[in-house]
């Protein structure tokens, strides 16, 4: 009963691609945070649509053309994330979509932090993992501390050749470093194209004083687009570490509310 087809027509023969796309929105009851579309490849092989999206009684998929779907609760069960933790429904929207996964077949490790490296590779994974013309080799001359056959190394080479990343300006990129709070929202809003703040917007919090230059306006789209909150003394903690519990909450934020 979860199974959606979308065909699209020209002189009536079937489109699979359409310039720019499609979205497709399937109004659909009970839908959690893990509920995805899966998309079934005419090979049969399956693959998650990490930018479908469930929200208000519907499932929003973004799509290239004709396709055939089911949706699917993708999520993952983990020890060490019951469903009491404040963070239990992002832990499942990050799962389900497929943009990282446990650290072990059954632990998420909410509590260690999301390196730099991790993160690239987050927003590669949830782009489709496109070609890039930065091969990881040029990668590795750039940053000596990337290694071309690194994990991460793919992502940062995408990520750099989009200037959504930076080194530290002294030849390395710091792939194992904690990434912080208002690096983790620098690296979102370069995703989408650095769009406007519409105002400060941080003014209700008393460390705004404590944000870097470069990370001021990000922090003001963050804020006015519910992708980051301060925490329970009114602070935005800009240099704090970014968990893995906090990642997963900021990407279902940014997936749900951009």
């Amino acid at each position: 009963g979860n199974t959606v087809e979308l065909t699209v027509t020209a002189g009536g023969r079937a489109v699979q691609s359409v310039p720019g796309g499609v979205t497709l929105t399937v109004p659909m009851g009970n839908t959690t945070p893990g509920t995805v579309a899966v998309l079934v490849h005419e090979n049969g092989t399956r693959e998650v649509v990490r930018k479908s999206v469930a929200d208000n009684g519907a499932v929003t998929i973004p799509l290239d053309g004709s396709a055939k779907l089911v949706i699917v609760d993708n999520s993952g069960y983990f020890a060490d994330g019951p469903a009491t933790s404040w963070a239990a429904d992002a832990v499942a929207f990050a799962s389900a979509h497929e943009l990282f996964s446990g650290t072990s077949e059954n632990t998420f490790s909410p509590n260690q932090p999301m390196s730099r490296g991790m993160l690239t590779t987050v927003l590669y994974n949830l782009e489709g993992r496109p070609e890039q013309d930065l091969t990881v080799q040029d990668l590795a001359d750039g940053y000596s501390d990337v290694s071309s056959d690194a994990w991460y190394a793919e992502g940062i080479a995408w990520a750099a050749e989009n200037g959504i990343v930076n080194g530290y300006g002294d030849g390395t990129f710091g792939p194992n470093d904690s990434v912080t709070r208002e690096q983790f929202v620098v690296m979102l809003w370069r995703y989408l194209g650095s769009p406007e703040a519409k105002g400060s917007g941080l003014d209700a919090f008393t460390d705004a004083d404590q944000i870097n230059g470069y990370a001021v306006e990000a922090l003001c789209w963050a804020v006015e687009n519910g992708v980051l909150k301060g925490n329970d003394s009114g602070q935005l903690v800009p240099g704090g570490t970014a968990t893995r519990a906090e990642a997963a909450q900021m990407l279902k934020n940014f997936m749900e509310n951009t």
